[in-house]
């Protein structure tokens, strides 16, 4: 026994050392923060077909891809409070063409065969999970900004690649950022980690109030 003990301190200096911290909100907010300023001011400029020396387009999708990454490590990490992630939140959806075949779009194009596919005369208000919004813009195979139409308000198209087949997201200017203030608004206030059972580490339970 003695031994063996001795030969763990022995080997315990080899096998170097990990730094690390624990999850912060802070730093997935603040870069949540940045993108919500940035798809509101690419969304303003293509909406209003803005002179620019950049493509709005493009930043969009990018800045899409990135608050959704935001929003997801802030629900993954337990950042967000227990209620929070168990709530609903109200989006509204565009559904598919009841009465046309689908036209599958090239991968080149992100939002074609809009008006093909669908319904663009009414959208619907469904409530969802933080998580499923942020999954499905995270995985955004269709993307499009809506202008100048008499049935819907001008603003932003989103569906993920297995959703795009049954409804698209619509936000105006608005309601984008309020998606986005819903997370950033979102206070922990109380943490607590444990074991579930102190004699069987395997599972653990995390509250966030």
């Amino acid at each position: 026994m003695t031994d063996d003990i001795n030969r763990r301190i022995a080997e315990k200096p080899k096998l170097g050392g990990v730094a690390s911290a624990d999850w912060q909100s802070y730093t997935w907010k603040n870069e949540l923060a940045e993108q919500k300023r940035r798809i509101l001011q690419h969304l303003n400029e293509a909406l209003a077909d803005a002179d620019t020396p950049h493509n709005p387009y493009h930043m969009l999708e990018s800045a899409i891809g990135v608050a959704s990454v935001c929003m997801r490590r802030l629900i993954e990490c337990h950042l967000v409070t227990d209620k929070f992630r168990g709530s609903q939140i109200d989006v509204h959806e565009i559904h598919v063409r009841a009465d046309t075949k689908w036209r599958e779009p090239f991968l080149s194009s992100t939002a074609g065969g809009t008006f093909n596919n669908y319904d663009m005369t009414v959208r619907h208000t469904i409530r969802r999970a933080p998580k499923y919004i942020s999954n499905k813009m995270l995985h955004a195979r269709f993307i499009g900004v809506l202008s100048g139409s008499s049935y819907l308000p001008d603003g932003l198209l989103i569906a993920s690649d297995d959703q795009r087949r049954i409804s698209a997201f619509h936000f105006t200017t608005l309601e984008i950022g309020d998606l986005f203030d819903a997370f950033l608004d979102d206070q922990v206030n109380l943490m607590v980690d444990g074991y579930l059972d102190p004699a069987n580490p395997g599972k653990i339970v995390a509250i966030r109030d």
